[in-house]
C-alpha cells in the first residue's frame, strides 16, 4: 500500500513540476521578448520604412550602436555619456542616502523606547501600504521653495526620508539581532553610535547590500523623478523618454540606446539575484 501511495505522490509531483515549468517558461518568454524585439530593431537600417516590427533584419547594422555615442543621440545638449554619468551619480547618491536614513530610523525604532515610537512605526507602514498620490504637488511646491528643484547639490536631502520598504526589511533584521552584543559593547564603554556602526550594522551588511541592489535597479529605470525634479540633469531613463518623443527620431538609434542602457542593470541583477532573494526574505515585520 505504501509503495502505491508513494507512486501516486511521485506521479502527482511530476505533473506539478511540468505545470510549473510550463508556466515559468511562458513567463520567461514574455519577459525576454521585449528585449529581443528591441535588439532586432536596433540593427535595422535607419532609413528603412518598415522599422518597427519583428521581421528579422538581413543586414545587421552594428554602426547604430556607435551612433548613440555621438551628438545624434542627445537631450537638451546632454550626450549619451553625459546621461550615463548622471544615471550613475543619481543611483549611487540616492541609494546610499536612502538606505542610510532607513537604517538609522529602523534601528532607533527597533531597539529603543521613546515617546512616539509606535506612531512613527505605524506612519511608515501607512506610507508604504497606502499610495498618497495627492502629496505630489505639495512635495514639489515645498522642494521648489527650498531651491531643491533642478539643483543636484541639494536634491539629495529629499531622498533621506527613511520612510520606505527598506525600513520595513531593516526593522525586522534589527529586531532579530541579539541585544547581548549591544550590552557587551556598553560594558566595554562604547557609546550608542559606536555600538550601531561597529557592532550592530556589520551584522546586517548582507541585507544592506541586497536592499541597495534592488533600489539601484528601480532608480536606474526611474525617469519620473528626474523629469520633475532634475529636468536639466537627464539620466538615461529620462533621456530615452525625451528622445522617444522627438519628431522624426531614428528608431533604430533609439532601440540601440535602450538596449545598451539595459545591459548594466541586467548584469547586476544576474550576478546578485541569489544574494537578493536570500536576504530580502529573511527580514520582515516583527512587532
Amino acid at each position: 500500500m505504501k509503495s502505491i501511495a508513494s507512486k501516486k505522490a511521485t506521479h502527482s509531483e511530476k505533473i506539478t513540476a511540468i505545470v510549473f515549468f510550463a508556466l515559468f517558461l511562458i513567463i520567461a518568454v514574455i519577459s525576454i521578448y521585449p528585449l529581443l524585439w528591441a535588439m532586432n530593431n536596433s540593427l535595422k537600417n535607419p532609413d528603412s520604412e518598415n522599422v518597427i516590427g519583428f521581421e528579422i533584419t538581413k543586414s545587421w547594422m552594428f554602426s547604430n550602436y556607435a551612433r548613440i555615442f555621438t551628438d545624434e543621440f542627445s537631450v537638451g545638449g546632454v550626450t549619451y555619456i553625459g546621461m550615463l554619468v548622471n544615471s550613475l551619480w543619481i543611483v549611487i547618491v540616492r541609494v546610499v542616502v536612502n538606505v542610510a536614513s532607513s537604517a538609522m530610523l529602523a534601528y532607533a525604532i527597533a531597539r529603543f523606547r521613546f515617546p512616539g515610537k509606535e506612531f512613527l512605526y505605524v506612519t511608515v507602514i501607512f506610507v508604504n501600504t497606502i499610495p498618497i498620490i495627492g502629496s505630489g504637488p505639495a512635495a514639489f511646491k515645498l522642494l521648489n521653495a527650498l531651491n531643491m528643484v533642478n539643483n543636484p547639490l541639494t536634491i539629495w536631502l529629499s531622498w533621506a526620508s527613511g520612510f520606505d520598504f527598506a525600513f520595513i526589511v531593516l526593522y525586522g533584521y534589527f529586531k532579530g539581532v541579539s541585544s547581548s552584543y549591544s550590552e557587551a559593547a556598553y560594558i566595554d564603554g562604547a557609546g550608542e553610535l559606536k555600538t550601531f556602526f561597529s557592532i550592530v550594522l556589520p551584522q546586517v551588511v548582507p541585507c544592506l547590500v541586497a536592499i541597495m541592489i534592488t533600489q539601484a535597479i528601480g532608480v536606474w529605470n526611474d525617469y519620473g523623478t528626474v523629469m520633475i525634479y532634475l529636468r536639466d540633469t537627464p539620466n538615461l531613463a529620462y533621456g530615452l523618454y525625451e528622445f522617444n518623443q522627438t519628431v522624426g527620431v531614428s528608431r533604430p538609434i533609439f532601440f540601440a540606446a535602450a538596449t545598451v542602457s539595459a545591459i548594466p542593470i541586467i548584469v547586476l541583477y544576474a550576478c546578485t539575484q541569489n544574494l537578493i532573494m536570500t536576504n530580502m526574505t529573511a527580514g520582515g515585520l516583527k512587532g
